[in-house]
């Protein structure tokens, strides 16, 4: 269910989830207002009140924990994508102390642009390229095997070695990151605690239904807004919201500039 609403665009999935929520929390909250009685739940509004402050506050602190997880995850695979073009640049330039440098560069230039046309796409599906990981394997063999005639080439090459190592490390970082994302039994959790909290809300006694409404639905939007937050940040390169390859368009940039 989880991975059916993430495929779908922002706007329908936010539709979907945000007011899907307020028109059944609504909904229940007629029914409740119209079958149990006012004057009892009146009085034990003071109690009631008490407990709801408690349940507020425990699942603030799930939802908040849980939404920032989800943003730091986000960010993490954003950066990790500007390390890896990053490293890959330090190859690029450092390549051209070598005569074998046409070969390298177009090996990390094919790489990147793989990455772009053909990784990218299948990472929004769940999908890894073999194709990109066999073209970043083949740059690293490359590096490993430029003659160091001088003192100063093999300084260059321990340079492009721990270059080549940081970006075969982002790169798997950058893929594993999105392998898994928030536990379905946290979901059910982050679910269920909804209901509970808006549920608490129907043994107050309201003079008005109208008052009961905007309240009632006021609380389930703002609930509703941050689990559609936490859905739409759950797997940064899948859906709708997702990291792009922003970091590589301007790599491709940047070996152009490069050139020869």
């Amino acid at each position: 269910m989880i991975a059916w609403l993430e495929s779908l665009p922002t706007t329908l999935a936010g539709i979907l989830i945000v007011g899907g929520f307020v028109v059944v929390a609504l909904a229940i909250g007629y029914i409740v207002n119209h079958f149990a009685s006012r004057d009892v739940r009146n009085a034990h509004n003071d109690r009631a009140g008490f407990i709801l402050a408690v349940i507020g506050v425990i699942y603030a602190v799930l939802l908040a924990f849980v939404a920032i997880g989800a943003w730091e995850r986000f960010q993490q695979a954003e950066s990790r994508t500007y390390d890896e073009a990053g490293a890959l640049a330090v190859v690029y330039r450092d390549a051209g102390s070598f005569p074998q440098r046409e070969e390298l560069r177009a090996t990390l230039r094919a790489y990147v642009t793989s990455i772009i046309s053909a990784e990218w796409p299948r990472m929004n599906r769940g999908i890894r390229s073999e194709i990109s990981n066999v073209l970043l394997e083949s740059a690293d063999r490359q590096v490993r095997s430029l003659p160091a005639n001088s003192l100063r080439l093999a300084n260059i090459q321990q340079q492009m070695l721990a270059a080549i190592n940081t970006a075969l490390m982002d790169r798997q970082d950058r893929l594993t990151i999105d392998t898994g994302g928030i536990n379905a039994i946290m979901w059910v959790v982050l679910v269920l605690g909804a209901f509970i909290t808006i549920a608490f809300t129907y043994l107050f006694g309201f003079d008005q239904t109208l008052m009961q409404g905007l309240m009632i639905g006021g609380l389930t939007f703002l609930i509703a807004l941050v689990l559609f937050l936490i859905m739409a940040l759950d797997y940064p390169f899948r859906g709708s919201i997702t990291v792009e390859p922003e970091a590589f368009k301007s790599l491709l940039e940047t070996f152009s500039a490069l050139r020869p």
